[in-house]
């Protein structure tokens, strides 16, 4: 079980990235504040499940680290250009 949940974390955070590489190299789009926002999430919290799934973290640890990235998510709404 947590070897599946390892390899399902590895590969959401591989397409993320994969992703990200083909908007910025083929297609020549700009990597912005909402693609690294993007990128901070999909790699964090996979990694963050498999940590708790393993017993590495604790619940009392996992759950300010995910307060922080919620807040660091949404601490930009008000200040976006349109």
């Amino acid at each position: 079980m947590q070897l599946t949940i390892g390899i399902i974390a590895v590969l959401i955070m591989a397409g993320a990235l994969g992703g990200t590489y083909y908007l910025s190299f083929k297609q020549n789009a700009q990597i912005g504040l909402n693609a690294i926002r993007f990128l901070a999430i999909v790699f964090t919290l996979p990694l963050l499940i498999a940590l708790g799934v393993t017993g590495v973290l604790h619940a009392e640890t996992i759950g300010p680290i995910l307060g922080v990235i919620v807040g660091y998510v949404l601490s930009g709404f008000g200040k976006e250009k349109e």
